[in-house]
């Protein structure tokens, strides 16, 4: 692994060495293909194209043409995560300074990367209710909704109620025991409940997908949402709440248990 990183950290030092590998392993096979992409200057390709192929990331298996070794194409897709990350952060700095990243999975089912061509939606002094109304507007036009929330909302239930398609939720357990311990606090019977530990907030619908992360001191943000309307965002997205979901308790089990523990 640290070889891996530090063959990384050579890439990225020098912008001809990462833009020469990027290009070889997009396709680009000859040095005179690669002079022809504008890439850097003509001493700094070739003088990339040696220092790679003497690190051992690219090869010349036939004469005049280039390819990535099997150490260069895992060097170039680290390289590609890094920058897809770093552009992410890029879209609102202050976001991510605030909120707490290791409140998601640590796996790879939903990475920063993945949030690329993202933006937040901030609660403002004149729109208070600005990110909630995002999120029930999107649960209202979507035919399916998969839900965690670490919070129990009112107006995210009916809006996923009021919506026209199919709907999973998974509930923060503290959430469920509140509800129950309020009179005039109920989880609707028609929704598909389920329950789990969960700080950080996740909705996908038919457009995409809604992360709210908590705040650093680990309370919940209700006043903003980071949204992201691409496919590989929505499959990703996906992916976590499925792997949530199997791993959640169905509501009406929970409570059962909980009433046979009572007895």
């Amino acid at each position: 692994m640290e070889h891996q990183q530090s063959l990384t950290e050579y890439v990225l030092r020098s912008g001809a060495r990462t833009a020469v590998l990027q290009a070889i392993v997009d396709g680009s096979e000859t040095t005179r293909a690669l002079l022809n992409r504008d890439l850097a200057s003509e001493s700094a390709v070739y003088n990339a194209l040696t220092e790679l192929e003497n690190r051992g990331l690219i090869h010349s298996p036939r004469t005049k043409r280039w390819a990535p070794t099997g150490t260069g194409s895992v060097v170039s897709a680290l390289v590609r995560e890094q920058r897809k990350t770093e552009r992410v952060l890029r879209i609102d700095i202050d976001y991510w300074k605030r909120h707490d990243v290791t409140a998601l999975p640590s796996s790879d089912l939903l990475r920063i990367a993945d949030l690329t061509g993202g933006t937040v939606i901030r609660a403002t002094d004149t729109h208070p209710s600005r990110a909630v109304r995002e999120v029930e507007r999107r649960l209202e036009t979507t035919t399916s909704a998969s839900v965690i929330a670490p919070i129990f909302n009112e107006r995210y239930s009916d809006a996923l109620l009021d919506g026209d398609g199919d709907a999973r939720l998974v509930l923060a357990t503290d959430v469920l025991h509140s509800l129950l311990a309020t009179t005039d606090a109920t989880v609707d019977e028609d929704l598909n409940v389920r329950v789990a530990d969960t700080s950080f907030a996740l909705t996908v619908t038919d457009d995409g997908l809604l992360l709210s992360l908590p705040l650093l001191d680990g309370s919940y943000d209700t006043q903003t949402e980071f949204v992201v309307e691409t496919d590989r965002a929505r499959r990703k997205g996906n992916e976590l709440f499925e792997a949530v979901w199997a791993d959640a308790e169905p509501a009406a089990e929970y409570v059962e248990s909980m009433e046979t523990d009572l007895t």
